[in-house]
């Protein structure tokens, strides 16, 4: 590992080896384990996404235990994880939820959020949802009734986020920035609180449900309403408006690195993303390996190059894969920085939107017209609840959500100072 400054806490959140989204040796011979078990490794591109950035102790019990494999090999059963899976991406890009399919073969114009059954673990969180409070557009410009909507902005949220960035974006620092939620402001609860449970319980298939709970505890905060999100400050990062669409469309992803003891100072890392051409039905081995970000300059397609001005003389940096930059504050309790385990969840997700080809998905694509499948599937969330209860070793209904000033000490890349 590079070096950590004294005093700092390092957040990489994951080895050197795959810091670039390279696959790890370890990695790589977990993959080759399964398939010389003879593990199912023709997968759907989200699924695939999923298991490269996914802890390497929860990929190593799928392998060893054969779990995940097994419900993958059964096409209905399969039908309903990519689904789901599916819709994870999909509300992360602040995007309608994936359709699925009625027993008659169908396209259901149903979401996630709609369906009476789900095939993740119930949970406590569940039994309130949020209700909406205003008529205020979302970050997508939706107003209330439209496709989403959320709990009231707070204006004061978003005016200490730019003051404590100096009003200059974060990436670029340049002027004239809006104020970005990490986490989407379309997943707050709003309409469709179930598609939100949806999202984390999904997530708790790839990481740990301590990992989990804690990225969910930063933004449901409030145990009278444990289904609507928390608008605070750390949930917030300043962008120009063209390096906004940029995030939201997976062209780069932030991968924090280490923070000050005092909680002043944060170190991020800037990654040009390689978005894949792949339709929403295409199928990836597991054995293939992602696209790295290591030296890129561009994203392709337009999404790039872009400049950073310098800290130091103001002088124009072209931004690579690797660019170190340090976010600072004045006030860590009216204008605190950035949350660690947001982005560290932003990192894995926009990746995932990357490498899987949701970046590029149409509304079209999001139907699973190539599922020849019927039945209602009822029976398949059921062995996938007790599938998931037996992975944490816990019940279903016991996991629950836990609940310089603007200026920079300089710019690197790969660590080194410019």
């Amino acid at each position: 590992m590079d070096s950590v400054y004294p005093g700092w806490e390092n957040l990489r959140p994951e080895g050197d080896a795959e810091s670039f989204t390279q696959r790890s040796s370890e990695r790589r011979q977990l993959f080759d384990e399964a398939k010389r078990l003879g593990r199912y490794t023709g997968l759907h591109s989200i699924v695939w996404a999923f298991l490269q950035v996914a802890d390497l102790e929860q990929v190593k019990q799928y392998v060893q235990d054969g779990i995940l494999w097994d419900r993958l090999a059964d096409p209905l059963a399969a039908s309903f994880i990519e689904v789901r899976a599916k819709d994870v991406v999909l509300l992360w890009k602040q995007e309608p939820a994936a359709k699925e399919k009625t027993a008659t073969g169908a396209t259901s114009p149903h979401s996630v959020s709609d369906k009476s059954s789900n095939p993740f673990p119930s949970s406590p969180l569940r039994t309130q949802a949020a209700t909406p409070s205003d008529t205020s557009p979302t970050r997508s410009k939706s107003r209330l009734g439209g496709r989403e909507f959320s709990p009231t902005r707070v204006e004061s949220v978003a005016d200490r986020c730019k003051e404590r960035d100096g009003h200059l974006c974060a990436v670029s620092r340049m002027a004239a920035v809006d104020a970005a939620h990490i986490y989407p402001w379309c997943a707050f609860g709003g309409k469709t609180p179930k598609r939100v449970v949806n999202f984390w319980d999904v997530l708790r298939m790839f990481w740990s449900p301590e990992k989990v709970d804690g990225w969910r505890a930063k933004i449901f905060q409030d145990p009278r309403q444990p289904n609507r999100g928390t608008e605070t400050v750390e949930n917030m990062l300043t962008f120009t408006a063209t390096l906004h669409r940029f995030h939201s469309a997976g062209v780069f992803a932030l991968r924090p690195v280490q923070k000050s003891a005092d909680n002043t100072q944060l170190e991020l890392e800037f990654h040009w993303l390689v978005r894949e051409e792949r339709k929403s039905t295409t199928k990836v081995d597991l054995l293939d390996e992602p696209l790295s970000s290591i030296n890129r300059m561009e994203s392709g397609n337009g999404y790039g190059p872009f400049i950073r001005i310098g800290p130091a003389d103001g002088s124009p940096i072209i931004l690579r894969s690797g660019t170190r930059f340090t976010l600072s504050t004045d006030d860590v309790t009216n204008k605190p920085l950035p949350d660690p385990g947001l982005l560290e969840l932003q990192w894995h997700l926009q990746r995932i939107v990357a490498m899987s080809g949701a970046a590029g998905w149409r509304d079209l694509d999001y139907f699973d017209d190539d599922d020849d499948n019927d039945g209602t599937g009822v029976a398949v969330r059921d062995t996938v609840d007790q599938w998931l209860e037996e992975i944490h070793d816990v019940p279903a209904d016991s996991r629950r959500g836990r609940s310089p000033p603007a200026s920079e000490s300089g710019d690197s890349v790969d660590g080194s100072s410019e």
